[in-house]
């Protein structure tokens, strides 16, 4: 019989938890401001060309933060399941990357 898997509530994970969602938000906002500084640097690019740039930025991010839901899951399972159906408020990447939360956790 499979057991549910509950976080573990002390402070420490709390902690641990909460300093990985800062780190990975962090380092989404540093990627999406260096891509948005490249391309200020080149202005003459093509819209198809900083469109698939963008979409393969938001790909990227979409799958780490994914990921990090997985493994942490609780409160940010909720949190990614409710972006999963924003298609319109968010970039088409992060939508079809998070929907799999809707099939894979309770």
């Amino acid at each position: 019989m499979e057991t549910e898997w509950k976080a573990s509530t002390g402070a420490v994970s709390l902690l641990a938890r909460s300093g990985a969602t800062i780190r990975l938000a962090y380092r989404i906002s540093r990627s999406v401001k260096k891509l948005e500084h490249e391309l200020a640097g080149h202005p003459g690019l093509d819209r198809e060309t900083v469109e698939k740039r963008w979409d393969e930025l938001h790909r990227q991010n979409a799958r780490l933060a994914r990921q990090h839901i997985l493994k942490y899951r609780g409160f940010l399972t909720k949190v990614g399941q409710a972006a999963s159906i924003k298609a319109g408020s968010l970039p088409a990447p992060w939508v079809e990357e998070l929907k799999s939360l809707q099939d894979e956790l309770p």
